[in-house]
């Protein structure tokens, strides 16, 4: 801040410019923003905030920063494992310090996409901010200050193409993981499925080897499709390995279900940082089977499993009714797969003819055209 120095006032973030007055809320710091220095407004609404009885009173009703601390305190935030509420408090945060003095009311797609395009360069950051502004959107349709929740019409950034996970990969991570992120795993690769209905499949759900349940995709409204996905016996072997402790076959460290998705996340990008699984990769890269800075996400083992089943000889509907996807999504993920299925089988029929057309080439009487 050069040398303003002011009780309570700070720069946020460091060199932008922007003023912000800190008071305890709650047991917890919130910030609102200030106008800048020159402005002719700052002197009085320093004043106002510094005030005793506007420093008890807190933010004002029906702004971004109170919906925040509102949020903070409601049973949702508290059902939440610390991981997870650590993990989001950061991006609270960073919507209470630009936003906060919005209304809840007044916000709208337009400046979601503004909003959200400020961290166009790292998209995955994007996302996870959007995705706890649509938390504090769905808490203020609850407390009726809104209708609707404007994050549904805003969608995420694309991060790239979710790549299967090479065979040398998928070993060297299988050996590395601790059990419950094996079985994670192997629960990904066996089912195909999204990794927030992975953490929610139940033991119930298994009838006669085969996993009945219904998917949830929450970034469409709650669409919803009911599958059944017969179990491969891997896949029965791994998970006969830990001790049942819920009714989920993937659970947290304490026996208590996954809340949210966040922990199998963090797992699967602490596995990734490795040395042997970096080992993995650089060699990987070093043989051009993969490009360097691939990263390779839960998502893409719902890849591994369509190509596998496509292998496997089914078509593209029985695929799409295992996995949940249509037949186009099945044509798109597997058509690496299929490229060298064709190639396999097309080996023995280009090997064993003539190239005529070719001097000297050879038939499979080994003479050459020519001789």
């Amino acid at each position: 801040m050069g040398r303003l120095a002011l009780k309570n006032v700070s720069e946020r973030p460091a060199g932008s410019g922007k003023l912000y007055f800190r008071r305890k809320i709650a047991q917890k710091d919130v910030y609102v923003r200030l106008p800048a220095v020159d402005d002719p407004d700052f002197a009085a609404e320093y004043a106002r905030l510094s005030a005793p009885d506007v420093v008890r009173a807190g933010p004002k009703h029906g702004t971004l920063a109170w919906l925040v601390v509102d949020y903070r305190g409601s049973a949702e935030w508290k059902a939440k494992g610390l991981k997870t509420r650590e993990d989001q408090g950061r991006y609270l945060q960073l919507i209470n310090d630009e936003h906060g003095h919005r209304s809840v009311a007044g916000v709208r797609p337009v400046s979601l996409f503004k909003m959200r395009d400020k961290f166009a360069d790292t998209p995955g950051k994007a996302n996870v901010w959007l995705s706890v502004f649509g938390s504090l959107m769905r808490h203020a349709i609850k407390l009726g200050l809104r209708d609707d929740n404007p994050t549904d019409k805003v969608p995420i950034l694309a991060i790239g193409e979710h790549e299967p996970w090479p065979a040398d990969l998928l070993r060297v991570c299988m050996e590395e993981a601790t059990p419950m992120t094996r079985l994670a795993i192997v629960t990904g690769l066996c089912s195909g499925q999204r990794i927030s209905d992975c953490v929610r499949m139940q033991y119930g759900w298994i009838s006669a080897g085969i996993m009945e349940f219904t998917q949830v995709k929450k970034r469409r409204g709650g669409v919803t499709k009911d599958v059944a996905v017969p179990m491969h016996p891997f896949w029965l072997e791994e998970l006969a390995k830990p001790p049942r402790r819920s009714v989920t076959l993937l659970y947290e460290r304490t026996g208590a279900p996954f809340k949210t998705t966040a922990a199998i996340q963090e797992r699967l990008r602490a596995l990734m940082a490795k040395d042997a699984v970096r080992e993995v990769l650089d060699d990987l890269i070093a043989r051009e089977t993969i490009a360097e800075g691939s990263t390779f996400t839960f998502h893409g083992l719902r890849k591994n499993a369509c190509c596998y089943l496509v292998e496997c000889g089914l078509n593209d509907s029985e695929i799409g009714e295992i996995l949940g996807m249509s037949p186009e999504m099945v044509r798109h993920y597997s058509k690496r797969a299929r490229a060298l299925m064709v190639a396999r089988g097309a080996a023995d029929r280009m090997t064993g003819g003539k190239i005529v057309a070719l001097p000297g080439a050879k038939g499979a009487g080994g003479k050459s055209k020519n001789g």
